[in-house]
């Protein structure tokens, strides 16, 4: 599942970088609750296949069972010992009759009254009149419920035609644990089965699912049975069917169609993710070794999805705007975000479909390898747009901020509440998790990783597993060429880095006698009495000023222990005047913290030198290392700030992208120091030279990362002020406000919207939200709500808040925008900030029943608290913060672990302002020149309103 965020804008990253589209997410730090027990299985039966029927009437428009469906499942199942009692999963459903017949056709069961229904533990046990013993029989259950309203389950999503009216589908979201709302089922990852499915429908609609169509036969005149072709032996959350009047494209010779409402079908907006599809499963076929098993791959685009997208076996679910791509409308970073969702999605039919884990505690088995599936396969289908090069600050440097906390938790976390369960989607499952396997994929070798990859997904195709099993097939490919140290095995390995939480710095120091000493720590933004001393397998290479070859990424060697020291070979020689790089291209999931000499000779290269001849990620890498080691105390922030300023020369992307995140921090910390126009002058020094390279025009010869980049340039010159910058961006929403233009370059348009926002009247705003409000483009929507939160006007924004929770159906927001009305604000400044935090303390309980309408996870007040905590600078918001966290957890919103998160969050930036303000501030006046800018008319509260909303379309 590509995961999302209830805060699309909630990174620090000014600009959007890659990170998943709509990171509308579930808490950055995940939540350790006690351990609970009794919501498992008794896993004393297990099923053989199910058989299920189901009834919706989604189509009759208007009736009053139009949301109603009706159920039957045939379990055929085994009883493993002797039992009273046979227990599955359902949620939200009422069972009405129940039959149970032995092996031998006797039956045992046939009434409405031989069960119980547990709500808590959602237990449906069926009540023998003797015991079972172990053999085989079959279960019948009728029920009836009703599509939900939360995008989960089986649920109800609506969109409007090309005449204006609202049309209704029905279709499914069911991982985590909602497959037990259309079906009684044994609902956990492990279990697996054949599934049969017919569905009954109106016949002026038609349905899909994982499988082909076996038969479609009239019901009677109004009503259409469709029967689907058996699946193979699957899990249950991964089964998946939409009754629609959708239209499709189709590549039939590759056996994929793409579904979508008939508008966005007509206009041409999924053929991209048709030829997308067909180029990422071949992409993946070749890379693996391995066939996709279903015959058949269709993607469908849903307008209400809580999920960023879902990797149904053979049937993947999107968020609409997710899917859409138009070559004329859409900005470029659309077409590369929607192959790289594609490919999360395609990778998952491998990992996690094919193989599954045994259970939710190995998460990362499914959401780590698809998130590095998403950069290999999407890379080898577009290689011009250099997606594997961006796994370093999409991936890994976001895992590094919240891996970073003391509340952070280990790859492997044992859980069992539906609760417990949906937090597991977070940063460490998918960025940490899918990094680590970078990581391994370079310490191995890609042939043997490959090769490790094909032996595990072999063994354990339609079984669950375990990280052991992953281990030994890795092992068996290690073993093979025989050159692995001897002292190491890769289940050590594994564990190191999968039971531990957290990730480790690399000090790195080289003495007098030219002797390179390695000691490593766990690195924490906050340092903690309490935090565990902890070491990990850690894979080590570097290069020198002698031998600057950053190609190989093999490791030079292991560090085993806390510490090792390195002596100069002949065939591998330093000096003590020579800069030295460790963790080549940023494969190694661990920062890099050097001693002060050698700081000044990789800075020195960098100002001085051919600063190319340090690899642009290593560039970035420095970039990212030296402000969070400064913002954690590792580093003098001096050191960070003149190494930076060498980006006057910087022309490549990813080191560009990399110090959008650090300045983003910088930018909010600092926006109260009496020194804040020195900081801007700073900005502007190291962005100008290449935003007047860049310009503020697209150009035809324009590569992907020329337009990332010149977005990036163009962010910053209007935050800091620069007069060009502002006077061309706000000219150009005025003419679109004046109808002199239809509308602005794709490429340009999220930083035109924003920046003509932050200072606009109430009539442009208004207009503004009038256009959002009419459009009927999901990727402009998205767009345009973020922008509408870059105004500094709190009257505007209080306005703008109060929409979110119109229940009338006159600001027609589906369940996932509201939310992002709410982070479009409280992003946006100490303004939107503050308004944010007003609106939550006045509104909570209608906030929590309708912004989780739209909420993976459903904790909406709890993913708005995490990251308005990043965004709590001094000590008087940090009171009024704390005070409305408290109130929120006493009435139920928000629970301890996520109380605490929000605390640790904000304590951190209270902590940094009390101790680099002084220092931050003295070397900005000793080393910035003061008014050479030629500066707009901005107020400073304005200032930080650029920075998320150029995430929403890049």
């Amino acid at each position: 599942m590509w995961k999302t965020v209830i805060l699309i804008l909630s990174v620090t990253s000014a600009v959007w970088s890659g990170v998943p589209l709509l990171r509308e997410k579930l808490p950055l730090s995940p939540r350790q609750e006690v351990p609970v027990s009794g919501y498992r299985l008794p896993n004393n039966t297990s099923p053989l296949r199910y058989d299920i029927e189901l009834t919706t009437h989604v189509h009759d428009h208007g009736s009053p069972n139009q949301f109603d469906f009706e159920g039957k499942v045939k379990i055929s199942l085994r009883v493993l010992e002797e039992v009273q009692n046979i227990t599955l999963h359902y949620r939200q459903l009422t069972v009405t009759h129940v039959k149970l017949t032995d092996a031998a056709n006797t039956v045992l069961v046939n009434d409405d009254s031989s069960f119980t229904m547990d709500t808590t533990y959602e237990f449906l046990v069926i009540l023998a009149p003797s015991v079972l013993r172990v053999g085989d029989y079959s279960l019948e259950i009728d029920y009836h419920g009703v599509l939900r309203t939360d995008n989960g389950g089986f649920y109800r999503s609506s969109y409007t035609d090309a005449n204006g009216n609202t049309r209704w589908i029905a279709t499914t979201q069911f991982e985590s644990t909602d497959a037990r709302h259309a079906f009684p089922c044994y609902d956990e990852p492990g279990t697996r089965a054949p599934i049969g499915l017919k569905l009954t429908h109106g016949n002026t609609y038609h349905a899909i699912s994982n499988m082909p169509i076996k038969s479609q036969n009239p019901w009677n005149a109004t009503y259409t049975v469709t029967q689907f072709e058996d699946t193979l032996s699957m899990q249950t959350y991964l089964l998946a069917f939409v009754v629609s009047d959708f239209a499709f494209v189709s590549d039939t010779p590759n056996k994929q169609s793409v579904y979508a409402n008939p508008v966005s079908i007509s206009n041409g907006d999924l053929n991209f993710a048709l030829e997308a599809g067909v180029k990422v499963i071949a992409a993946l076929e070749d890379y693996l070794q391995v066939g996709y098993s279903f015959p058949k791959l269709d993607q469908i685009g849903i307008p209400d999805f809580a999920a960023g997208a879902m990797e149904n076996w053979g049937l993947v679910t999107y968020r609409e705007e997710a899917l859409i791509y138009n070559s004329t409308k859409s900005p470029m970073g659309q077409l590369k975000r929607t192959a790289l969702i594609i490919a999360h999605e395609y990778g998952h039919q491998f990992f996690g479909n094919l193989v599954s884990p045994k259970w939710w505690s190995y998460l990362w088995l499914n959401e780590g390898f698809a998130t590095l599936m998403q950069y290999i396969a999407a890379n080898k289908a577009y290689p011009d747009l250099r997606i594997q090069e961006m796994a370093t600050v999409e991936a890994l440097q976001n895992a590094f901020q919240s891996d970073a906390l003391e509340s952070t938790r280990p790859m492997n976390s044992y859980v069992e509440t539906p609760t417990a369960i949906s937090a597991l989607f977070d940063d460490i499952a998918y960025d940490k998790s899918g990094s680590v396997l970078r990581q391994f994929q370079h310490a191995f070798g890609d042939r043997v990783f490959r090769a490790g990859l094909k032996y595990y997904l072999d063994a354990m195709q339609f079984k669950a597993a375990t990280p052991d099993d992953l281990a030994a097939a890795l092992q068996k490919a290690v073993d093979e060429p025989n050159d692995f140290p001897v002292n190491l095995n890769v289940s050590d390995i594994f564990y190191s880095w999968a039971d531990q939480k957290g990730y480790p710095v690399l000090h790195v120091s080289r003495g007098a006698d030219n002797v390179i000493t390695l000691r490593q720590e766990r690195y924490l933004l906050k340092p903690s009495k309490d935090a565990v001393k902890a070491t990990w397998l850690l894979p080590y290479n570097f290069a020198t000023y002698q031998a600057p070859d950053f190609s190989s990424t093999l490791p030079y060697d292991w560090l085993v222990g806390e510490t090792a020291e390195l002596r100069p070979l002949p065939s591998l020689h330093w000096d003590n005047d020579d800069w030295v790089i460790f963790n080549k291209q940023q494969t190694g999931f661990y920062r890099v913290n050097y001693d002060d000499k050698l700081w000044e000779l990789i800075t020195n290269e960098l100002h001085h030198g051919e600063h190319s001849s340090i690899h642009h990620l290593n560039r970035a890498q420095l970039i990212d290392d030296s402000l969070n080691l400064a913002r954690s105390g590792h580093l003098g922030y001096d050191v960070a700030l003149k190494l930076i300023q060498y980006l006057t020369k910087e022309e490549e992307y990813v080191p560009w992208a990399s110090l959008n995140n650090g300045l983003s921090y910088l930018n909010r910390m600092l926006a109260g120091s009496a020194k804040y126009n020195l900081f801007k002058q700073f900005v502007w020094e190291l962005v100008e030279p290449s935003f007047h390279k860049f310009g503020l025009t697209s150009k035809p010869s324009d590569s992907h990362f020329s337009k990332l980049t010149r977005n990036i340039l163009i962010n910053w010159a209007c935050q800091v002020g620069s007069e060009e910058c502002l006077t061309q961006t706000n000219s150009q929403l005025a003419e679109v406000v004046a109808n002199k233009t239809e509308d602005i370059d794709p490429n340009l348009k999220s930083v035109v919207y924003c920046n003509g926002l932050r200072n606009a009247d109430r009539d442009t705003f208004l207009f503004v939200w009038d256009r959002m409000h009419r459009s009927q483009d999901p990727s402009d929507r998205v767009l345009l709500i973020s922008a509408l939160g870059c105004s500094q006007d709190p009257e505007l924004l209080e306005l703008y808040l109060e929409t979110s929770l119109d229940e009338t159906g006159d600001a027609s927001y589906r369940g996932q925008e509201r939310s992002r009305v709410f982070s479009a604000v409280y992003v946006n400044g100490k303004v939107g900030l503050e308004t944010a935090m007003k609106f939550l303390a006045e509104n909570a309980d209608t906030i929590d029943r309708l912004y989780n309408g739209g909420s993976f996870g459903g904790r909406a007040i709890g993913s708005a608290v995490t990251g308005m905590a990043r965004r709590v600078v001094n000590k008087e918001q940090y009171d009024e913060f704390l005070a409305l966290n408290t109130k929120l957890e006493a009435a139920g919103y928000l629970n301890a672990n996520e109380l605490a998160t929000a605390k640790e969050l904000a304590g951190e930036n209270v902590q940094w302002t009390n101790t680099n303000f002084g220092v931050i501030e003295r070397w900005l006046e000793a080393n910035v020149k003061s008014g050479a800018m030629r500066v707009g008319t901005v107020s400073r509260m304005a200032i930080t309103s650029v920075a998320v909303l150029i995430a929403a379309l890049l």
